[in-house]
């Protein structure tokens, strides 16, 4: 597709027009159809790029594109690290999963990456990029696989502090390889003083963040929503003035310390950073697969290949070490070995020293961007199919609890029902307040009849049915199947069912 020669500009607005096309797109298909956002936005990159329509034609290598790049990448990372939480998730187990992990792709995959050709600087950016998840792939197929909630949040948080550890190994490896030293020890120095300028002023700007978050208690949230957007890109901004390439480290130092419990309007603020966070990895993906070359990805096969596979293995033992003399039980052992995609930050960081390898004088940035492309989409499929046919045959999926009626006492109830690790659906024939509590981060469909509530609780696995207002859904009732108890909210029979359930 030509761009008109007399308005080279038009090729930004474009640009601009297919990121946020392919963003509706992938968030509609992520939600109905349980399709990873990454994988509908690189297909749209391919699309736009010289494999597909040849739309986009950026220079991601001049400075205009490197500085957009590099803000998608801060809002990304910074999103990520504000939701890691490690309060209510198994320390041992975690730590121990997180480190085992970490520590056998920082030693196999290089000697992998190398045993292809790949130069000592791709070899290792590669491992410290495999070293980060996908929470944001893993979120999504949580939900729709419904395993104990425990479990699922363990598996989410291990992704959440992965992303923050394989950041910074990545910037200390990236920081390695771009000193000018005297020799190996004075390297070695560099980098880790480099990464230890970002991380310090990450802490400092971290804390300076959690007495702003409290002193904007009786802020508005529109004000409060542009003071962390300014922190996360200030901290960047800062700790590149002080020290070149410390950005990405500054930037999750100082996510890991905010908290934004603290504030009066923490969904709205949520709400809006995970917004924010969608459009930027929109940006990120769509321009890192418009530089792939579909026909050039052919010598980057086997390698990625090879890199999957070693993959796979750490994941197996990293899994079966960690979970020795703990409650998890066997099935649920092998879900946590089938979930290891790579998502967001492996690609944000993929894209952002592939761009910045050239910058500095170095090779390969072509390789690095398109074996992790290729790892990247075998993680994703490969896990997504194992972990279904895991939880399937380990029965590993949680029955629902279907409340019929949204009321605010029925949304306070399923708050409360979620945080014991239930599964509560909300349902009803009121499109409005189903919006309602979908604005609250919880689970609401639509109903129209009995029929399609008896549809439901078939479809969720539902272990019963609480109604709100018996006399509104007298008829509904009437229509619903015998296996499905209908618990009156509040009644004794709800509590003793309760107590049954627990135990």
């Amino acid at each position: 597709m030509a761009i008109p020669s007399g308005n080279p500009a038009l090729i930004v607005e474009l640009g601009a027009v297919f990121v946020l096309a392919a963003a509706i797109v992938a968030r509609t298909l992520s939600r109905r159809v349980g399709i990873p956002s990454i994988v509908t936005l690189l297909g749209f990159g391919l699309l736009a790029g010289p494999s597909g329509i040849g739309l986009l034609h950026l220079d991601l290598m001049s400075p205009g594109p490197r500085a957009l790049l590099s803000l998608a990448v801060v809002i990304v990372l910074f999103e990520v690290t504000l939701r890691v939480d490690l309060r209510h998730t198994p320390k041992v187990t975690i730590g121990l999963l997180a480190a085992l992990g970490a520590g056998l792709v920082l030693l196999i995959v290089p000697i992998v990456a190398r045993s292809f050709a790949y130069p000592p600087l791709v070899a290792s950016l590669v491992a410290a990029i495999c070293v980060v998840t996908g929470p944001t792939v893993i979120g999504p197929l949580m939900a729709r696989l419904r395993p104990r909630a425990a479990l699922a949040h363990l598996l989410e948080t291990e992704g959440l502090l992965l992303d923050a550890i394989g950041v910074i190994i990545a910037a200390v490896t990236f920081a390695s390889f771009t000193t000018r030293p005297t020799g190996p020890i004075d390297a070695a120095w560099h980098a880790v003083l480099r990464v230890a300028f970002g991380v310090a002023i990450g802490i400092g700007c971290g804390f300076a963040g959690r007495y702003l978050m409290r002193a904007m208690v009786r802020a508005s949230s529109d004000i409060v929503k542009l003071v962390v957007l300014l922190l996360g890109i200030g901290t960047y901004a800062l700790a590149e003035l002080v020290s070149h390439e410390s950005g990405l480290s500054a930037v999750v130092a100082c996510g890991l310390l905010v908290d934004l419990k603290s504030l009066p309007h923490e969904r709205l603020l949520r709400s809006f950073k995970e917004d924010l966070s969608m459009l930027a990895l929109s940006t990120v993906f769509v321009l890192m697969a418009s530089q792939i070359r579909v026909q050039l990805l052919g010598p980057q096969l086997l390698p990625a290949l090879g890199i999957v596979a070693t993959l796979v293995g750490i994941r197996v033992v990293s899994v079966l070490i960690s979970t020795v003399r703990t409650p998890i039980r066997w099935g649920e052992r092998v879900l946590m070995a089938a979930v290891f995609p790579r998502g967001i930050v492996a690609v944000s960081l993929a894209i952002y020293y592939a761009t910045q390898i050239p910058a500095w004088g170095l090779h390969g940035g072509d390789r690095l961007a398109g074996v992790m492309f290729l790892v990247i989409i075998m993680t994703i499929v490969i896990s997504t199919v194992a972990s279904v046919v895991a939880s399937r045959a380990f029965r590993l999926q949680m029955p629902s609890l279907i409340i019929a009626g949204i009321t605010p006492a029925s949304i306070a109830s399923a708050q409360r029902l979620r945080d014991r690790g239930h599964v509560p659906v909300l349902v009803d024939t009121d499109d409005a307040v189903v919006m309602f509590a979908r604005s609250n981060d919880l689970d609401a469909e639509y109903v129209e009849s009995g029929a399609d509530l008896n549809a439901i609780a078939r479809e969720r696995k539902a272990r019963a049915i609480i109604v709100e207002e018996a006399e509104r859904w007298r008829d509904a009732i009437a229509t619903i199947h015998a296996r499905y108890p209908i618990l009156r909210s509040g009644s004794d029979e709800e509590r003793r069912f309760f107590e049954e359930y627990a135990s």
